[in-house]
């Protein structure tokens, strides 16, 4: 995996090739934690069963021809409003100059502003159940230009930018559920970052852990990347106030291994530790479920010793296990999520009752 952390870099990558993808990832809790929300742009949807389709009939398919976004949004750990829509190309933009993204209604756009990277995310649909959602989501944080910059970054293959590991978040969103509208305003602080890479992801990784927490102390960004002839197991304690690297953790392990009912064995328990400072994440609370993807509202512990710190806070943890991503099987229930807007939607998308049961 080659890391980097330049806002410059955020933009649309100049490589195309058939199985790659790239995607724009934002999260963030508020801060009363009632509150939390993932949303995902991409450019050549990953889980797309289009995409993977053509893929294995060798039909040499581009990315620049499956565009999606992904937006969910919980409140106290429940979803409340799920959406997973894939457009058309001429529906959408990536900008190769600038971090702008238009999708559909949706847009992304960063700025640097007096060294302080400003992200605004404008919202706006209406799913084929009647929900609807709009509003606007903004992350402000300092620069944090060249975090890695003591990093070789020699690798190839994956990219992983991260961007903003610690923002303050301003949301002000209009909800229409059910036929009941919701006026949704919080603060709290958010995470983005930026993924890229030239080939399908089973081919670069077996599977892979990720996460952040934004203890008062600092903020912790990791990901365990388990690979067919080695592991990447890289962690951070990162200053809140200027996103200087205060201790890479190199000790790193997994624990609570257990088979979920679409049978991935994931862990539940992960552990960090660099000295005598030690960081403790449990998965938690399970947000989203799948055959080869899941997501956790997730309590972390950071305890410090000779420095008399000890903290506890929650954040949003993930796992992936990309080769399932090809196996058909599952995609009938992949097909009840995303909507392919041009084709029209699956009879379960139009079901105020059964698309909720997908979520």
């Amino acid at each position: 995996m080659k890391i980097v952390s330049e806002f410059s870099k955020d933009i649309r990558q100049p490589s195309h090739t058939s199985g790659g993808y790239q995607w724009w990832y934002f999260d963030g809790i508020s801060s009363d934690d009632r509150f939390s929300f993932v949303v995902i742009l991409y450019e050549g949807n990953p889980f797309s069963t289009r995409y993977n389709g053509a893929l294995l009939a060798d039909k040499n398919p581009s990315p620049v021809e499956y565009p999606a976004i992904s937006i969910s949004i919980y409140e106290y750990g429940q979803p409340i409003y799920y959406s997973f829509t894939e457009f058309e190309k001429s529906d959408c933009h990536f900008d190769e100059e600038h971090p702008l993204v238009k999708i559909g209604n949706h847009k992304m756009e960063g700025s640097l502003i007096d060294n302080r990277l400003h992200y605004e995310l404008q919202l706006s649909e209406k799913l084929p159940n009647g929900d609807q959602l709009k509003g606007t989501i903004v992350f402000k944080s300092e620069e944090g230009d060249n975090i890695f910059n003591s990093l070789d970054n020699s690798s190839t293959g994956h990219t992983w930018n991260l961007v903003q590991p610690r923002a303050d978040i301003a949301a002000d969103l209009d909800l229409d559920i059910k036929g009941e509208e919701r006026s949704i305003k919080f603060k709290g602080h958010g995470y983005h970052d930026q993924n890229a890479g030239n080939e399908p992801m089973k081919n670069e990784f077996d599977d892979w852990y990720w996460g952040r927490f934004h203890f008062d102390y600092a903020t912790l960004v990791y990901y365990v990347m388990n690979r067919r002839d080695e592991q990447q197991h890289r962690a951070w304690l990162i200053k809140n106030q200027d996103a200087e690297v205060l201790k890479i953790f190199e000790e790193v392990e997994m624990a609570d291994k257990g088979l979920t009912v679409f049978g991935l064995k994931t862990a539940r328990k992960l552990g960090f530790r660099s000295g005598n400072i030690e960081i403790r994440v449990q998965q938690s609370l399970l947000l989203d479920n799948g055959p080869f993807y899941q997501r956790y509202k997730s309590d972390a512990f950071l305890k410090i010793p000779d420095q008399q710190v000890v903290e506890s806070t929650r954040g949003v943890t993930e796992y992936i296990r990309p080769d399932r991503i090809y196996s058909k099987l599952f995609w009938p229930f992949v097909n009840m999520r995303i909507w392919y807007k041009p084709k029209g939607a699956h009879w379960v998308q139009r079901s105020k009752r059964l698309y909720r049961w997908t979520w």
